[in-house]
């Protein structure tokens, strides 16, 4: 049965019905403003979380988190932008570096980042110069590599711009004629044949080598290479040895070790002591008069197109050697970074 309903009861269903609708609107406002809310909140805390870790200890700098967590130098907030690799708008330059634990750089377990004297430069650099820098960590092969039989050349992660530059390479003329470098901001090295303790090359103490049938270690893509090492004319035997008496290795701890164990009669090293400069069971054999194996001292290296890098950390750099700050982190490498074998002030400050 039908029931026919009067205008009065049809009114006061609709405006029920409104009433409802009005809080059901009023209900889905809140909510939605909440939800923003809590969205900005999210926003924030993580822009503010990722300029506070910045800030202690993670091998990065941003100049957007020089005075307030939440703001630039400039005033404004941090934006931050992965695709275009920038802060505020600001470039962030990579740089790589890697470690052989000295005190110029070595991993430290208890923070799980790089420290040392070219982390202390390059974060006083990046902070003079107002730029956005993050250390990258990789394998020293992926800057330069080199491998018995073949000229040296950049490695793949340089060449294929991974990072804008790596930091602590010798300046030498194979790598002048691929890369360029920054200003030196370490001084050069000489080198030397390295023997077990007690042991001598044959010649040695005339200044005339002799490697003959010997087998001669190298680090993978140092400086002091088996091409350096053909250049002096006063070696006899080197340049007639086969590919296999020419033995390559990752690291300096890994060939003293091998020197060690008697598989190479000497190495090719640095005269600075670093790892193997604080090894009692291995002692320079020779060393020559000349270093055929350089042009300058150490340095950041980069590509030959990075002029805008070159210009802003040279600058940068020039400011900090006349500073205070400067001194600072040269007294470092004895006091914070003193635990690790390595050099001194005198060794590495320009």
């Amino acid at each position: 049965m039908a029931v026919e309903m009067s205008s009065k009861d049809t009114a006061q269903i609709i405006k029920s019905e409104t009433g409802c609708q009005h809080e059901w609107g009023n209900k889905l406002k809140l909510l939605t403003f909440f939800t923003a809310t809590a969205g900005v909140i999210s926003v924030i805390a993580l822009i503010i979380a990722f300029v506070a870790v910045a800030r202690n200890g993670t091998n990065e700098y941003y100049i957007g988190g020089t005075s307030n967590a939440n703001t630039s130098s400039k005033g404004t907030t941090n934006t931050m932008d992965n695709t275009a690799g920038t802060i505020n708008g600001e470039k962030i330059w990579m740089l790589q570096i890697g470690h052989f634990q000295s005190n110029t750089q070595y991993l430290d377990e208890e923070s799980g980042t790089i420290q040392g004297y070219n982390v202390d430069v390059v974060n006083a650099v990046c902070q003079l110069a107002n730029k956005n820098c993050a250390l990258v960590w990789d394998i020293y092969e992926n800057c330069w590599n080199s491998q018995v039989g073949e000229r040296p050349r950049g490695g793949t992660g340089l060449m294929s711009r991974w990072y804008d530059a790596c930091v602590g390479w010798i300046i030498t003329s194979d790598r002048s004629r691929t890369l360029r470098f920054t200003n030196e901001f370490e001084k050069r090295v000489d080198v030397s044949l390295w023997v077990n303790s007690g042991g001598s090359l044959p010649g040695a103490d005339s200044n005339m080598p002799d490697l003959s049938n010997l087998k001669v270690g190298f680090v993978d893509g140092w400086f002091s290479d088996e091409h350096c090492l053909a250049r002096y004319d006063e070696i006899i035997g080197f340049n007639q040895l086969d590919n296999d008496q020419v033995i390559h290795y990752p690291d300096e701890a890994s060939l003293i070790a091998a020197m060690n164990r008697s598989e190479i009669s000497t190495a090719f090293l640095s005269v600075r002591p670093s790892r193997s400069g604080n090894d009692s069971s291995i002692q320079t054999a020779w060393i020559p008069d000349d270093n055929k194996c350089l042009l300058g001292g150490i340095a950041v290296m980069t590509q030959k197109d990075q002029l805008d890098f070159l210009t802003w950390w040279n600058y940068a750099f020039d400011r900090l050697r006349v500073t205070s700050q400067y001194k600072d982190i040269c007294r470092r490498l004895e006091t914070d970074h003193g635990d690790q074998p390595g050099f001194t002030a005198d060794d590495v400050c320009v």
